[in-house]
């Protein structure tokens, strides 16, 4: 998962590029960079760590231009490097180009073997390369080289494209990543998701739809079209779950209102459940327990302090990290937590490790039981899809039964969201089941192919 942004027709595109990806951070912390283009030149900026780290002696001042895009990593399908930090660059028969790019081309092994054969040589081991090389191996303009080079691809891709002034957004025809239009004033942008639009003073137009291409030049919607019209949707529902920020807008309600939903429908599956307070597990867990507990009637408390010092431990590059960041992140508050019979709730259970050492805490600091409440379904099948979850064996619902998990995580009780409902929670105003569940049920919308 990864989250970008584009900036069009506005002479502090740079700042407003690194402004964007600040709001976009959650969505990966390895890496960040901009590419910015002043029609005639473009000029790049990228480094390991956080946008504030890379960004920290105020580079985009100094990158004019009135266009620019930009990338912040976590890392899928190759390795956390700065030859892998985003926006690529190319130069080709056609000019300079750039991109960046949130997903996981699923068929790019195969598309690679067929170009290193033709002679295309390779700087990164991310599958993102491959669209420069498509596109500069079409000999077309842009608009319809971008469209050649998509419809080759399959898989997950969000992303955007920057070559002299002009802006391109596209979306995969399956829609598994989210792409949204904004208008400020003159200028258009394009962002993973609408809090980086509205936070910039923008206002959100609509979601780019699956297998949509769009150009901008000038402050203008120079074409959009499809170039290949989309069966069904299948939109990653873990946006709604964990990736999004709460404020962000997707099927028609916040991700708030989705996650307070999934709270609620687990209280109603966990009826008659006995404890005295709902404590969520920081952040993500946070409003899927207050909709617990507003559906419950059991009092909400907040039974952990958090170090907001650290990252996201789920978007980790190794097991290792993750581990170390969990039991830095978060410290319960015996005060609140002992003696009591307490209803954790969580946005998912992956590996099972970082659930197993919060429950352990909560017991060492004196909680009489703990009910683990998750607010989605068992993880059972890998992503392909652009979330780290690459190995089966990795996840403890493929190899445990719901008990064996229970004494695994020393819980007293383990309940997960029935995938119906989480679907009813997340759909707003979309009809039927718009939404990829793949990590649930092992049917994959596109298979990946080697």
């Amino acid at each position: 998962m990864c989250g970008i942004i584009g900036v069009e027709n506005n002479k502090q595109a740079a700042a407003l590029a690194v402004m964007g990806l600040m709001t976009l951070q959650h969505r990966g912390e390895e890496s960040a960079g901009i590419t910015v283009s002043d029609g005639k030149t473009i000029l790049t900026h990228k480094g390991m760590g956080l946008v504030s780290h890379v960004f920290k002696g105020g580079e985009s001042s100094s990158m004019p231009g009135a266009a620019a895009i930009g990338h912040v990593r976590y890392t899928t399908s190759s390795g956390s490097s700065l030859a892998n930090a985003q926006p690529f660059y190319a130069k080709y028969a056609c000019g300079e180009i750039a991109v960046a790019h949130n997903g996981n081309i699923t068929n790019f092994a195969r598309l690679k073997r067929e170009l290193s054969s033709k002679g295309a040589i390779f700087e990164h081991s991310s599958d993102t390369e491959i669209v420069l090389h498509l596109i500069a191996r079409s000999g077309e303009k842009l608009e319809s080289a971008a469209a050649r080079a998509l419809s080759r691809m399959e898989g997950a891709f969000s992303l955007v494209l920057l070559k002299n002034k002009t802006l391109i957004g596209a979306r995969d025809v399956n829609g598994f990543r989210p792409l949204i239009l904004g208008r400020l004033k003159k200028s258009y942008i394009l962002a993973s998701e609408s809090a980086a639009i509205e936070i910039l003073g923008a206002k959100c137009i609509r979601e780019i739809k699956p297998g949509e291409v769009i150009i901008i030049e000038n402050g203008k919607i120079k074409n959009s079209f499809l170039y290949k019209k989309p069966k069904t949707q299948n939109a990653c529902v873990f946006e709604q779950i964990y990736f999004s920020r709460p404020d962000s807008v997707l099927f028609g309600k916040t991700v708030k209102e989705s996650r307070e939903e999934m709270g609620a429908m687990l209280a109603r599956q966990m009826k008659g459940v006995k404890a005295d307070i709902v404590v969520p597990v920081p952040d993500s867990g946070f409003f899927a327990a207050h909709g617990f507990a507003r559906e419950s009637g059991l009092r909400f408390e907040s039974g952990f302090v958090r170090n907001h010092y650290m990252g996201r431990s789920f978007i980790k590059p190794s097991q290792d990290l993750r581990e170390l960041a969990a039991r830095l992140k978060l410290s319960p508050i015996k005060e609140v937590v002992k003696g009591k019979e307490i209803v954790l709730v969580d946005d998912s259970l992956v590996r099972g490790t970082t659930a197993r050492r919060i429950i352990n805490s909560l017991r060492c600091a004196g909680a009489k039981k703990v009910h683990l409440a998750l607010s989605c379904p068992p993880i059972i099948s890998p992503c392909f899809y652009g979330i780290d979850t690459p190995v089966k064996d990795q996840l403890i619902s493929a190899r445990k039964t719901e008990e064996e998990v229970r004494k695994y995580l020393n819980a007293d009780s383990v309940s997960f969201l029935r995938l119906d409902n989480l679907t009813k929670a997340c759909s707003g105003n979309a009809s039927g089941n718009p939404f990829c569940t793949a990590c649930f049920t092992g049917k994959y919308p596109v298979k990946k192919k080697e």
